[in-house]
């Protein structure tokens, strides 16, 4: 290219290559940090999916277990996973129960429950 009088931009300097890379830079960063955003963003999600799925089923089982008295069996499948349940006669009105719910051969921390025979109300849950 021929060099104009006053125009430095149009020369063969080496004006528009680092200014090339930098805005390079800048959008690889923006698409990795937005990468790692997303990932952990389902993480997340994916964490609070299984989280609520072991709640519905030890909620249902319990449910199960406080209207239909105790089970037989102590055991309750769901479509996302098995719960245990074993019930203990605290007093002729109150009954505990320890449900323990497993997964692809996980188990989980057990909870307890207490309930009324009579009210079917329940008292303590932990």
């Amino acid at each position: 290219m021929q060099r104009l009088r006053g125009d430095h931009l149009l020369d063969n300097s080496g004006f528009i290559l680092p200014y090339t890379l930098l805005l390079l830079m800048v959008v690889l960063v923006l698409a990795l940090a937005s990468k790692d955003l997303f990932i952990s963003k389902y993480q997340y999600l994916s964490n609070m999916k299984s989280i609520q799925e072991r709640n519905v089923s030890v909620s249902h089982a319990v449910l199960l277990e406080i209207e239909n008295g105790p089970n037989p069996s102590g055991h309750v499948k769901t479509k996302f996973g098995e719960v245990l349940t074993t019930s203990q006669l605290l007093n002729p009105q109150e009954v505990q129960l320890e449900v323990i719910f497993t997964r692809d051969d996980e188990v989980f921390l057990p909870a307890t429950v207490v309930y009324n025979r009579e009210t079917k109300q329940i008292i303590r849950w932990e």
